[in-house]
């Protein structure tokens, strides 16, 4: 499947941090009316999804934040997150769109490792839309630059840094 996230992280602010995690989970069986009083039906499911949101929380570093509500993280967290519940869902491919924007820029650069690391040890690919290219730079494969909504560039990211459009429009040169 395919998700997209926002520039501006869209989360349940009132729930906690497990709780906007789990959310996406495919297929819940004790949603159904009928199966939800059957706790045994649904029980190692929900342990199963607890336990795999443990782990991808765990890996984008907010293991400690489990019970607080969603609003009580820094902006940083908040975009992790985000990106959490978004493989949550299990897509094949996400939408990006400025993961990185209103954030510190050392907290930036470990969002960028994050998603190269997901993208290299679970084969998803990712489209992202950025304006900090100087550090978006470093973790991907391609690049498309648009200007006014036209492509002006496109190839490596060491191609596309040298182009003489690119370099004046985007860095005044």
């Amino acid at each position: 499947g395919l998700v997209r996230s926002f520039q501006d992280p869209s989360l349940f602010f009132r729930m906690s941090v497990l709780d906007n995690a789990l959310l996406p989970v495919k297929a819940q069986v004790g949603e159904r009316p009928t199966r939800a009083p059957m706790h045994s039906a649904w029980r190692g499911q929900e342990t199963q999804a607890a336990a795999d949101a443990d782990e991808l929380l765990a890996s984008l570093q907010l293991r400690g934040h489990y019970a607080e509500l969603a609003a009580e993280l820094s902006g940083g967290q908040m975009k992790l997150l985000e990106l959490g519940r978004s493989l949550m869902g299990e897509p094949q491919m996400l939408l990006l769109d400025e993961p990185t924007a209103g954030v510190a820029p050392n907290l930036a650069y470990t969002i960028f490792q994050q998603i190269d690391a997901m993208r290299r040890e679970l084969g998803l690919t990712f489209l992202i839309v950025e304006h900090r290219l100087e550090m978006l730079f470093d973790f991907v494969d391609s690049v498309y630059v648009m200007h006014m909504g036209q492509v002006i560039a496109h190839g490596a990211p060491d191609e596309v840094a040298q182009d003489a459009q690119v370099r004046e429009v985007y860095f005044g040169e």
